[in-house]
């Protein structure tokens, strides 16, 4: 068993898996590569078990739980399984060959002292993506010094959070804080557990750990664009954004965000305006009431969140 494992989700997308599995096995640094399958019906199973190779570890869910889900599910597989750390990343996430190289020289040089370490993320135009860019750190003026140092010498800098397209956790710290929360079904979850994560150990990104995310499109999750047959996953976004500003105290600057996507909606959506302003309105009194639960790996997990 290697150090690390790759923990990589997938629903129904076995081409792009199937991509995403041979950039992991190329990596220069070794990995296992545990795939949480959400009941694909394509044929994905099939795709995996044609890899016959004793490093990647299939596991089908039996329902699809939503990204969230899966994230929860496959981090909380890794920890029992004893890893040191888990790389967190969408079955459309494509690894450069050093990128796991670079997280773990990076991870060293910190003296193994971080929460996680995010991958810098492009799209396939092969510009950096927006939607996976990672949350830095606001520097004053007396830490801006040791700022310049890191990205100069280290080329890595302090981050609040990031996405889970190549999110490099430290489970040592992973064990003490809730598991992603699989309630959230798709959409913040990544940003939620990221943010706890760093509050427990600083978090980096590593400039030279680079991912390709071959998304459908640079644009991101934004209602305003999104196709007919994807308006209604919107709710969740809505809801889980407005459940992390009434816990974390920022429900005003939340209803200003919400204001400005309908504002958004009505002058730069195409069609169906209306019913992109009823998801986001019953997203979001959702998530007033919305009280997922928390999840922990094991009763002696320190619950102090």
């Amino acid at each position: 068993m290697n150090s690390t494992v790759a923990i990589v989700v997938t629903y129904n997308r076995k081409k792009l898996l199937e991509e995403n599995i041979n950039a992991l096995l190329n990596q220069k640094y070794k990995c296992d590569i545990l795939v949480i399958d959400n009941a694909s019906t394509d044929g994905t199973d099939k795709m995996v078990s044609e890899f016959n190779d004793g490093r990647i570890i299939y596991v089908n869910t039996g329902k699809n739980l939503g990204g969230a889900g899966g994230f929860s599910f496959g981090v909380k597989k890794a920890i029992e399984k004893g890893y040191e750390f888990g790389w967190i990343m969408d079955d459309d996430s494509i690894a450069n060959e050093n990128a796991l190289e670079s997280l773990q020289q990076k991870a060293k040089m910190v003296d193994y002292n971080f929460s996680f370490f995010a991958s810098l993320v492009y799209w396939i135009d092969k510009k950096i993506f927006p939607m996976n860019y990672a949350d830095f750190i606001s520097y004053n003026k007396n830490n801006s010094i040791n700022t310049a140092d890191l990205i100069s010498k280290y080329k890595i800098a302090e981050i609040d959070s990031c996405s889970f397209v190549g999110c490099f956790v430290n489970l040592k710290i992973a064990k003490q804080i809730a598991l992603p929360i699989a309630d959230f079904f798709i959409y913040g979850d990544d940003i939620e557990y990221t943010r706890r994560l760093s509050r427990k150990e600083k978090a980096y990104i590593d400039f030279d750990s680079i991912i390709v995310h071959k998304a459908p499109s640079n644009i991101g999750c934004d209602i305003r664009y999104a196709s007919i047959n994807r308006i209604d996953r919107f709710f969740y976004q809505s809801r889980n954004g407005m459940y992390m500003a009434k816990r974390d105290g920022y429900i005003f600057k939340r209803l200003k965000i919400f204001i400005k996507r309908i504002i958004g909606i009505m002058f730069k959506s195409k069609d169906n305006k209306v019913k992109r302003i009823i998801v986001l309105i019953k997203g979001t009194l959702a998530g007033l009431r919305f009280n997922p639960k928390l999840e922990y790996v094991d009763d002696e997990t320190i619950k102090g969140e």
